[in-house]
């Protein structure tokens, strides 16, 4: 399973994005063993944890991409 979100926030993290790797989601369109990959902006991040708690799942990676908020010169 792949899931994508466009980005909602014009902050500055918008342009920053979070791949969770989950596995043991208890739903039924996927299968337990299976891992699942998700990918949503930053700000939306403590959002989609809490989802994934919710749904039974729990996170094995996490992984962020883009630009960092405050780069170091």
């Amino acid at each position: 399973m792949k899931v994508s979100s466009g980005t909602r926030s014009t902050g500055i993290n918008s342009d920053r994005q979070v791949s969770l790797t989950i596995t043991g989601l208890n739903n039924n369109d996927f299968c337990r063993s299976a891992d699942a990959v998700m990918n949503v902006p930053f700000s939306r991040m403590r959002e989609t944890m809490g989802l994934v708690q919710r749904l039974g799942g729990r996170i094995t990676h996490v992984q962020v991409s883009g630009s960092p908020a405050h780069s170091p010169e």
